[in-house]
């Protein structure tokens, strides 16, 4: 079955409406894309609001919280904007963009259960890092490596007790998190700290060491990644199977052969690949459902465009051999889910999932041209 029609029949035995194909060719994709970000940037220069609700968005407090997603957001934003900004407007929303991030990413941890504010430390990590590798007035740049140095002592103080993050703590919520790590936040985060190294930010070895030890710890014989660390208890629960593991897996094999990992190299990258292009039906279950983890194998809306802007990275990186054998494919993921206004979103999380699903969608086509 070609993977438009998986995308069909997906559709259909998730008991939804056929969805709407608004399809572009790549280019126009990419410029109407770039164009909705343009005219959703915030007053103050950031992406995403608050003030959009279903009223059934995820577990969340105030203002903690939104300020973690408006960090997280805009980064991603910066992210896509810093590789395919061309036009004036564009530029100029990138520069008051990260201008905003440089200045007011600030976010803190809301409870001590809750620690949302890790990904912002994370994502706005990733984009002031690859920021500071480019041209910028001295000034912008000093406080860009500012910035970038308060979220990565963020990740040093809110790594968990063994290594890696979690963006919850439901055990004993102490300063330092017990409760064990997530695959997939522990692969996002070490990918984040690798661009800080490259930026020449001072990364701790221990901190990239037990973040490695976890993730490695994380990935089963057949490839796919544990939810988190607790989870090696119940191994072949449906989300930890590789059906369930989709998303993860290309993350986690993403950091795992950035940072020199025995444990995943071109073999074991391609192999999650095709695995994930074979299988991806299920994990476009999950995605557009309102309730989080609702969809076959617990999967997740949000983990869609997470899961294939890492996949991206992993054809990037095979080089144009992998841009002939998975570039098409991808397209066939991404384009179709292109909206009437140019933006793409995986989960109604307030005014959150339209540029951040956007930043994503521009990031993985820039790397699948």
């Amino acid at each position: 079955m070609r993977l438009g029609g998986a995308l069909l029949l997906a559709g259909l035995l998730s008991g939804g409406e056929e969805e709407k194909v608004h399809r572009r060719e790549s280019p126009a994709a990419v410029g109407e894309g770039l164009a909705y970000l343009v005219s959703a940037q915030r007053e103050d220069d950031a992406w995403g609001r608050a003030t959009e609700t279903r009223g059934n968005e995820i577990y969340s407090m105030v203002p903690g919280s939104h300020d973690a997603f408006r960090v997280a957001t805009t980064a991603l934003v910066v992210l896509a904007l810093g590789e395919l900004a061309s036009t004036p407007a564009e530029r100029a929303a990138l520069a008051r963009g990260l201008e905003h991030l440089a200045t007011q990413g600030h976010a803190k941890r809301d409870t001590g259960d809750m620690i949302y504010n890790i990904w912002a430390h994370i994502y706005a990590l990733q984009a002031l890092s690859v920021e500071l590798g480019r041209e910028h007035p001295p000034a912008l740049l000093a406080r860009v490596r500012k910035m970038a140095e308060w979220h990565l002592d963020r990740l040093v103080r809110y790594e968990t007790l063994t290594g890696g993050w979690n963006y919850y703590d439901f055990r004993a919520q102490t300063r330092r998190p017990s409760l064990e790590p997530t695959s997939f936040s522990t692969s996002a985060g070490l990918v984040a700290l690798w661009h800080a190294r490259q930026a020449g930010l001072q990364v701790p070895d221990g901190l990239v060491e037990r973040a490695l030890r976890r993730l490695e710890e994380m990935r089963l014989p057949g490839g796919a990644y544990l939810y988190g660390s607790d989870s090696k208890y119940w191994p072949r629960a449906a989300h930890n199977r590789v059906r369930g593991s989709l998303g993860r897996t290309q993350a986690g094999n993403c950091a795992l052969w950035l940072w020199g990992s025995k444990k995943v190299g071109e073999k074991e990258a391609r192999e999650g690949l095709d695995v994930f292009f074979k299988e991806h039906p299920f994990i476009d279950f999950g995605r557009k459902r309102i309730w989080p983890h609702e969809a076959w194998y617990a999967t997740a809306p949000y983990y869609y465009y997470f899961g294939h802007y890492y996949a991206a990275r992993l054809i990037e990186k095979l080089g144009e051999a992998g841009r002939r054998d998975y570039a098409s494919k991808m397209h066939e993921a991404i384009l179709p889910h292109q909206e009437p206004d140019g933006s793409w979103w995986d989960y109604p999380m307030w005014g959150y999932g339209k540029p951040y699903g956007t930043a994503y969608a521009l990031l993985i086509l820039k790397r699948c041209r």
